[in-house]
């Protein structure tokens, strides 16, 4: 089973993580390509949420929910289009950082509160098929999928401790 909720965050992680990046780059081919990857991560990141995620929001969490969570991601779309036409320019680390904090907003709503609302709104046969959406769509995107988690028991976990002490 995928979780949709480890593979969201896991984006979240990888955009963060090169937005921090970015912010600290010069001029020139390196900050080109790494615009370029942002903008891919973000881009289908973005479409995946709001057409398999936000929709379920709509029905299952509210209106008001899934309208902000489409605002919000408006705003990236503006701030990464301001990221793309400043590349080359002074203020290139100002557009990153109010990208950055827009971005930062949404991923602290969306996994304290958004996506654990929906995963306790629908059943778990439903979560698990968003799961296996959200993968098969970043898959067919060419974009890497987290392995889904392995649960261990208790017992199992608890020796593997005692033969690793």
């Amino acid at each position: 089973m995928n979780d949709p909720m480890t593979i969201l965050k896991a984006d979240h992680r990888a955009v963060k993580k090169l937005l921090n990046a970015l912010g600290e780059t010069d001029e020139g081919p390196d900050r080109r390509s790494m615009v370029e990857e942002l903008t891919a991560s973000l881009k289908l990141h973005m479409q995946i949420e709001e057409r398999l995620v936000y929709p379920l929001v709509l029905e299952h969490v509210g209106q008001e929910d899934a309208e902000e969570a489409t605002i919000e991601h408006t705003l990236a779309k503006d701030g990464l289009a301001k990221v793309n036409e400043m590349v080359e320019q002074p203020g290139f680390g100002a557009a990153v950082e109010m990208l950055l904090g827009g971005i930062s907003h949404h991923v602290e709503e969306e996994e304290s509160e958004l996506l654990p609302e929906l995963k306790r709104a629908v059943p778990a046969a439903q979560w698990s098929e968003l799961g296996d959406q959200v993968a098969q769509a970043k898959e067919a995107a060419g974009q890497p999928v987290p392995a889904p988690a392995r649960r261990r028991s208790g017992k199992r976990a608890t020796a593997k401790k005692s033969k690793a002490a």
